[in-house]
């Protein structure tokens, strides 16, 4: 017999309610494990990454994340962090530029913010926040 598993954050909440079974006032919204069920979740969401098609791109010199199947060498994933330029002397309709560097032969160095012949990005999503804590 294979029994389910329960997730932990189901756990919490049902251990949080047995334990307030006869409260009607709603305290058990105060308890630390209903607390830590709804952070368990609000973690969970946030490292979900929402990927979107590249027509949905900001186009507006803000950086975002790349999803670059084409890159290869040292780069975590095919991901990297890009910007949308526009040069009216280089090219009508803009690129993408990143600052990933050289991938030959296998190594990625960082440098300025230029376009690279293997940034073709197939998704982008939003930069997340910084750690708490950060300006």
């Amino acid at each position: 017999m294979s029994e389910r598993k329960v997730d932990l954050v189901e756990e919490l909440r049902a251990e949080c309610l047995a334990s307030h079974k006869d409260d009607t006032t709603g305290r058990h919204r105060t308890d630390p494990r209903w607390r830590a069920a709804a952070e368990i979740e609000a973690l969970r969401a946030a490292a979900s990454i929402d990927w979107k098609p590249m027509s949905t791109a900001p186009k507006d010199a803000n950086p975002v994340l790349l999803y670059c199947p084409q890159l290869k060498g040292h780069v975590a994933r095919e991901i990297v962090v890009g910007v949308w330029r526009f040069d009216a002397n280089r090219r009508t309709f803009g690129y993408w530029v990143s600052d990933v560097g050289s991938l030959d032969p296998g190594f990625a160095e960082t440098g300025p913010w230029i376009e690279y012949h293997e940034l073709h990005p197939e998704k982008w999503a939003p930069l997340p926040a910084p750690p708490a804590g950060k300006a």
